[in-house]
């Protein structure tokens, strides 16, 4: 397999190539030559950066995106038609798209997450008529919490984001969003009296 390895990206736009140059470009990319992918990635990464960061407008985003999009072309090369557009272009709207796509599922994971904790307590009102012994007077405990507690156990616990994602969600440094949850635990823990 290739990887590229995104170690800086150079502000300088190279020309484009010239249609033969393509040509022998398009060529080494299908047969799979690592020097191919090399010069492309040399040639282009740049240009593909700057458009990556302008959707994202996150480096270290743009970076990964980077290197996805440069997968998804060594692996979708054998798909690209020279008639119906220039390798670049081609390049440019994987890349574009890669972003977006990005940017989407982190949209789709904010909007999940904007289900309050209200809706899961609704939801074990409704099943309150089995007895589960796991689930017996915990959301009696959960209701003792501060608010931005509930929140980021239900986050965490419930529906299973990392310390990194919740810090990102609710716009707060990592340490504090683990030392609320390492708090509401010894809340809870101080209610069961666990040592």
């Amino acid at each position: 397999m290739i990887a590229f390895i995104l170690t800086q990206i150079k502000s300088e736009n190279p020309a484009p190539a010239t249609a033969d140059l393509e040509k022998q470009l398009i060529a080494g990319l299908r047969n799979n030559e690592l020097s191919a992918f090399t010069q492309l990635y040399k040639m282009y990464s740049a240009t593909l950066f700057g458009v990556i960061m302008k959707v994202v407008n996150q480096q270290e985003t743009a970076e990964d995106l980077l290197q996805e999009a440069f997968l998804k072309i060594r692996r979708y090369i054998g798909s690209y038609d020279e008639k119906k557009s220039r390798l670049f272009t081609w390049m440019l709207n994987i890349s574009r798209n890669t972003a977006i796509d990005h940017l989407r599922l982190k949209s789709s994971r904010q909007m999940r997450s904007n289900l309050l904790f209200e809706d899961v307590e609704k939801e074990l009102d409704n099943h309150s008529h089995s007895f589960n012994t796991d689930t017996v007077g915990v959301k009696k405990l959960l209701e003792g919490l501060l608010p931005k507690h509930k929140q980021m156990i239900d986050l965490f616990y419930y529906k299973g984001y990392t310390h990194s994602e919740i810090a990102e969600l609710l716009e707060m440094p990592l340490g504090s969003v683990k030392t609320a949850i390492r708090q509401a635990i010894l809340n809870l823990r101080m209610v069961f009296d666990v040592k």
